[in-house]
């Protein structure tokens, strides 16, 4: 994928980026980050709650805009 600078991007344009976390996503991130909330690591906790189980960390998502804008 090729790679915007922030200044060249107009209203209208639109980038998609695809990617499929993995565990060793998440494990990383939680160490990175300090992060070990339940929700991300225990699937029994997490399946009680409205997402129905484990997600990944907000900011972990977030952090793909780099994929398209680097």
């Amino acid at each position: 994928m090729k790679t915007a600078n922030y200044v060249d991007i107009q209203i209208g344009d639109s980038a998609e980026v695809s990617h499929t976390m993995t565990e060793e996503d998440i494990l990383a991130f939680g160490e990175l980050s300090g992060d070990f909330n339940p929700l991300h690591f225990d699937e029994e906790w997490a399946g009680k709650t409205m997402f129905k189980g484990r997600i990944a960390h907000g900011l972990l998502t977030a952090a793909f805009i780099s994929t398209v804008i680097g």
